[in-house]
C-alpha cells in the first residue's frame, strides 16, 4: 500500500519554559501542508528499506525503522515489511519529514494488521518516537502544547497559498533549543492567533503570529533571516521560519504573489516549493 506523509509547519510557535527533564513545554498552532513524502509498504519475508535518497541510512536513529520496531514490539507482531520511501521534504527544515514517515508507517501496518488502536493510543505511540510524530498522525489544523501530545483540533476559515525556502544549511533542533534565550524571544499568544483563524481574521492572525525558536536559528543559521527579508521584501503579508528552522514559509491569498515569489527564490535557494495549507485545499495545488 502506499501512503501520503505530509509535511507541517508552525503557523505559530511559542517556548513557554523549560522543563526539569530537559524538555520545553510549547504552546504551537500547527498545520498540515501540500508537500509530502510517499511511503510504499507490503508485507514481506524480511525486513527491506529503500529510498530515492542513496545516503539516507535506515538504522537505528531512523524514524521508520523505530516505528516499525515499535509496532512490532508493541502488537507482539512477527510480520516483516518491505517499505520504500519517496523522499520530497527536506531534512533539518523544521517540515517534521522524519516524524511525517514515522507517522504513516504506524498508520500503515495499523492498517494492514487490522489493529484496533484508538486515538489517545496512537498519540502514546508517536511520543515514544519524537515530539511532532503525534500531530502527524492525524493532519488537522491544531493547538499543541507540553511536548507534541497535548493536541487540540480546530477549523480555519482562513485558506492559504504557501511559499516555502530552504538554505542550503539546516538547523539542528537540539542546537536551537540549547541556544535559545527565553528572556529575549518573541513568546506570541497562540490562544490569540487560533481565535483569529478560527473568524478568518487574516490580518489579526498576521500581526500576532511569530515563532520563539527564530531567535536562535537566526544565530545559528544566518541566511534564514536573510530568506525571511528578501520575502517580505517581495511583499509577502506574512512570513515566519517553520518550527527550529531552516525552512521559511510564506503565506498569501494571492497565488499570483506566490508563483512570482517561486520564480524569483527557486534561482537562489536549493529548495523552494508553492504549494497550500490545510488538507481541505490541497486539490487547489
Amino acid at each position: 500500500m502506499k501512503i501520503r506523509a505530509h509535511a507541517k509547519i508552525n503557523l505559530c510557535l511559542d517556548v513557554e519554559s523549560r522543563r526539569a527533564d530537559g524538555y520545553h513545554n510549547m504552546n504551537m498552532l500547527m498545520a498540515p501542508i501540500s508537500l509530502y513524502d510517499e511511503i510504499e509498504i507490503d508485507l514481506a519475508e524480511a525486513d527491506s528499506y529503500t529510498s530515492n535518497i542513496s545516503s539516507l541510512a535506515f538504522d537505528q536513529s531512523n524514524t521508520i525503522v523505530k516505528a516499525v520496531e515499535l509496532m512490532r514490539t508493541r502488537y507482539h507482531l512477527q510480520d516483516c515489511f518491505s517499505i520504500h520511501l519517496e523522499k520530497k521534504i527536506p531534512m533539518q527544515a523544521g517540515l517534521a519529514g522524519g516524524s511525517s514517515n514515522a507517522a504513516a508507517v504506524i498508520l500503515a501496518i495499523k492498517e494492514l494488521k487490522q489493529l484496533q488502536i484508538g486515538d489517545e493510543e496512537l498519540i502514546e505511540l508517536g511520543k515514544e518516537i519524537g515530539a511532532d510524530v503525534p500531530f502527524c498522525l492525524f493532519q488537522k489544523y491544531a493547538v499543541v502544547r507540553g511536548i507534541g501530545e497535548k493536541l487540540e483540533f480546530f477549523n480555519s476559515e482562513c485558506d492559504f497559498y504557501l511559499l516555502l525556502v530552504k538554505p542550503k544549511d539546516g538547523v539542528s533542533t537540539k542546537e536551537a533549543f540549547q541556544n535559545l534565550d527565553l528572556s529575549i524571544c518573541n513568546h506570541p499568544d497562540t490562544m490569540l492567533c487560533k481565535e483569529a483563524l478560527e473568524k478568518g481574521d487574516r490580518e489579526k492572525f498576521y500581526k500576532e503570529a511569530k515563532n520563539s525558536l527564530e531567535q536562535s536559528a537566526f544565530q545559528l543559521v544566518p541566511e534564514i533571516e536573510k530568506i525571511k527579508m528578501e520575502l517580505n521584501g517581495i511583499g509577502f503579508p506574512f512570513v515566519l521560519m517553520s518550527g527550529s528552522g531552516s525552512c521559511v514559509f510564506a503565506l498569501s491569498d494571492n497565488l499570483s504573489l506566490i508563483q512570482q515569489g517561486f520564480e524569483m527564490m527557486k534561482r537562489k535557494y536549493p529548495f523552494v516549493y508553492n504549494g497550500c495549507v490545510g488538507l481541505k485545499e490541497f486539490e487547489k495545488c
